[in-house]
């Protein structure tokens, strides 16, 4: 059984890094066997999608 995360991003925040560190933390917890599914959003409201 596959434990699944959703990865919730705000690609605006810190000046763009959160865009920027998105992948590379999807691809370390796919490599730790976590299915990922990311959200991008600038809000909470975004996340409720």
């Amino acid at each position: 059984m596959t434990s699944e995360i959703t990865l919730f991003v705000n690609p605006t925040a810190g000046r763009g890094r959160g865009a920027r560190a998105a992948q590379p933390a999807a691809s370390a917890l796919r490599a730790a066997g976590f299915s990922v599914r990311t959200v991008l959003g600038e809000d909470a409201a975004d996340a409720l999608v």
